[in-house]
């Protein structure tokens, strides 16, 4: 039985979203309680993973590299990291903390997640040579 598109996308998120909330109390008991720490990691890991199911799927012409995709890709990625968060986070930091250090925060995140993905895409992609 094919799994429809739809809800691929739906289940890896359902679990990137699971994976997220642990990753997140784990990170958090180790990091302080620090948050920004907590989703700056999470967030540059799952920029990485994006990279290297991207380039993995890539290679592939068939219906199940497709569904792999969505399933890890889309839906485990897309719930595993989280863009509102880290707004919320850079607008609660604009607010309370200073410019400077939301700014160097926003940065960090933005240019970690870009060097996470491409490093990603480089793994994945030596991976795919190997077999």
């Amino acid at each position: 039985m094919k799994l429809p598109v739809s809800l691929s996308v739906g289940f890896g998120s359902a679990l990137g979203g699971l994976s997220r909330f642990y990753a997140d109390t784990f990170l958090l008991s180790i990091a302080s309680d620090n948050v920004y720490t907590s989703l700056f990691l999470i967030n540059v890991f799952g920029s990485f993973l994006i990279g290297f199911f991207l380039i993995r799927s890539q290679g592939a012409s068939d219906e199940g590299a497709k569904l792999n995709w969505y399933f890890w890709g889309v839906g485990f990625c897309g719930g595993f990291t989280t863009f509102a968060s880290f707004v919320l986070l850079l607008v609660n930091g604009l607010m309370n903390a200073s410019a400077m250090e939301a700014g160097i925060y926003a940065t960090f995140s933005v240019l970690g997640g870009l060097l996470a993905l491409v490093t990603g895409l480089i793994i994945g992609q030596k991976l795919l040579l190997k077999s």
